[in-house]
């Protein structure tokens, strides 16, 4: 599933592509994944123009000119396609395609048939792992409230905090040299603090990691400069030995190193 890094760059490289081009069809191939039928999409999309793409948490919000938006959730395999108007057909799983003058077009696709596409998506206030309403006061409220729960499963859950999936919640708590067996309110605040500041920089050098390996990348991930979360290494750099556990019914990667609290 991309993460926030992912969707980062995405939405950097989607609006290269298609920022301030005015749309002239659009098609939607799996109503029940949107929460408006085709013809309420074709009014909201024709003749206008997306003027931004905003990542929030693991969703990209496109704002279009006549201030209708947008969001897509691509869940586990959900993808972006830009290509020309007579390839569209050829790309399976279609669940929406948006047709630009200059005769280009963005489909979206889900062999899963899970992305999900929501016109004027309900605000919500759950901070963004890298916005300013995710403070360390917030995270060590956050954590009080949530004191008997796994801290791997409080990283990755989207009411606490947008945008930190499987991967990188086990690259932020081996930066921050946290077990994901710990127990939330048993972690130290001093550790708490280190867990701060790991979201924080694990996130930014992974988007800019992404922008180096795959520039132009607006779908899939890219995971090889992964340093505990990756199937390629069996130990880390440092000569720990990388673990494998289901834990928070997620498949986490760890070392022995990381200090449990219970």
């Amino acid at each position: 599933m991309p993460e926030l890094p992912d969707l980062q760059v995405f939405s950097k490289n989607l609006m290269k592509r298609t920022a301030h081009r005015k749309i002239v069809s659009a098609d939607v191939f799996n109503v029940s994944r949107l929460n408006v039928n085709g013809e309420t999409v074709r009014t909201k999309l024709l003749e206008t123009r997306i003027t931004d793409i905003v990542r929030k948490g693991k969703e990209l919000h496109f704002q279009l000119e006549n201030n209708e938006v947008f969001s897509v959730h691509l869940m586990l395999s959900g993808r972006f396609h830009i290509c020309a108007p007579e390839e569209v057909s050829g790309i399976p799983y279609k669940l929406l395609s948006v047709g630009f003058e200059e005769d280009e077009a963005l489909v979206i696709s889900d062999f899963q048939g899970m992305c999900k596409v929501t016109f004027n998506p309900v605000p919500t206030n759950t901070p963004d792992a890298l916005g300013e309403a995710f403070t360390l006061a917030y995270l060590q409220n956050a954590v009080r409230r949530n004191q008997r729960k796994n801290i791997k499963a409080f990283l990755i859950d989207q009411s606490i905090v947008k945008g930190i999936g499987n991967a990188y919640a086990d690259e932020i708590l081996w930066k921050a040299n946290i077990s994901p067996k710990s127990t939330a309110g048993k972690i130290p605040e001093d550790r708490l603090t280190a867990l701060y500041t790991a979201i924080s920089d694990v996130l930014k050098d992974a988007i800019a990691n992404i922008e180096r390996i795959s520039p132009d990348i607006i779908s899939g991930e890219e995971r090889s400069f992964l340093r505990v979360h990756n199937s390629r290494k069996t130990y880390t750099d440092e000569g720990d030995r990388i673990l494998i556990q289901k834990i928070a019914a997620k498949t986490t990667y760890y070392t022995e190193r990381q200090q449990l609290f219970l």
